[in-house]
């Protein structure tokens, strides 16, 4: 029993140190990702990017490199608008996912679960994370698309460079 808690309490510690990747799921912080987490204890380079994930760009990508791919000021001002406008859809659906995260609980709660009740509000929770992850990929998308091709073609370079040297952020004396 002791080690089992102990197993349990090192995944968890393991959990908080690996950031998911973005788009796993829907995180206890809001966060979304659609790959599977990793829950390795080892010190990550830069996660390699998932199938999904390589073809769209994160806007702290883009705020990174935007001198590097000659963001317009034009561009930037789209960019700022399609991520404010990312974040209020998140605070709102976040709202419904822990108002029915919370209901679900209450029903688990019970000393006798009602199965059809507790799977009809799991269905409402999944669908309130469908929506979150629907969300967050349409404005990785309306992101990607303010891009020119060659602004995507030199962000996903630079991308692609900075994963393949982890160290890349850490400049030498």
């Amino acid at each position: 029993m002791k080690r089992a808690l102990l197993l349990l309490l090192l995944a968890a510690c393991a959990k908080r140190e690996a950031p998911p990747l973005p788009g796993d799921s829907v995180g206890l912080d809001g966060s979304v990702t659609l790959s599977p987490p990793n829950f390795s204890t080892a010190p990550a380079a830069a996660p390699a990017l998932g199938p999904i994930e390589s073809k769209l760009f994160a806007p702290e990508v883009v705020m990174e490199h935007q001198a590097a791919i000659g963001v317009a000021p034009a561009q930037k001002e789209a960019i700022l608008k399609e991520v404010q406008r990312g974040q209020d859809d998140m605070l709102k659906l976040q709202w419904d996912l822990n108002a029915d995260k919370e209901k679900l609980v209450t029903i688990l709660d019970a000393d006798k679960i009602d199965e059809a009740k507790a799977q009809a509000q799991a269905q409402k929770l999944m669908d309130d994370e469908n929506r979150i992850k629907a969300s967050h990929l349409g404005m990785l998308i309306r992101v990607k698309n303010l891009l020119t091709p060659e602004q995507q073609k030199k962000l996903r370079e630079l991308r692609d460079g900075q994963a393949a040297r982890p160290d890349a952020s850490v400049s030498s004396p």
